[in-house]
Parts: structure tokens; C-alpha cells; sequence
């Protein structure tokens, strides 16, 4: 089984509709376990939200994830930046260490 590193944000304060449906779409058979990583402007984590979807699905979530700054109207401007890719690179290389 695989692992799926599953990039989301937030959209109205939840995660977005599409993300819900992509999540409701997967095969537990093919997809081991969800690694949740991701960028927000104002909230941070959006790990109980992806967690409550993948629970549905019966999929397990990686309790590790990524988060970082993220640009929205003006806040946070060039966030992600290349330091934050980076920082991504490094937490995705761990998980899969």
C-alpha cells in the first residue's frame, strides 16, 4: 500500500469541497495511509478536518504534518517561499526515511 501526501488549504474555514470528494474517492485497498501537508494564510493545521474525511473512507492519517505560512490577499506576502519548500522537502524525505 501506498502513501498518499495529500496538499490542502483552508476554503471558507473547512477544507475544500474538492478535497472532500477526492478524500470519499480513494481505495483503502491502494492507499495505506494520508500524509497531510499544506499552506493557510490566517488558520494553520488542517489535520482534523483531512482526519475526520480520511476516518470516513477508513484510511489512516500520519499523526506527522506539514504546515506553513501561505499568501492571501497581501498577508503573508511570497509565503510559501523557497525556505518553506525546503522545509517541505526535508519533512517529506523523513516520512519516508
Amino acid at each position: 500500500m501506498d502513501i498518499l501526501f495529500l496538499g490542502n488549504s483552508y476554503y471558507a474555514f473547512s477544507i475544500d469541497p474538492e478535497v472532500r470528494k477526492f478524500i470519499a474517492s480513494l481505495d483503502k485497498k491502494m492507499v495505506g495511509k494520508i500524509v497531510n501537508f499544506g499552506s493557510a494564510a490566517m488558520l494553520n493545521s488542517t489535520y482534523k478536518k483531512v482526519k475526520a474525511e480520511a476516518d470516513r473512507v477508513g484510511i489512516p492519517i500520519d499523526e506527522r504534518e506539514f504546515h506553513c505560512k501561505g499568501e492571501f490577499k497581501g498577508i503573508h506576502k511570497g509565503k510559501p517561499d523557497e525556505e518553506d519548500c525546503k522545509a517541505a522537502a526535508e519533512f517529506a524525505k523523513s516520512i519516508l526515511r
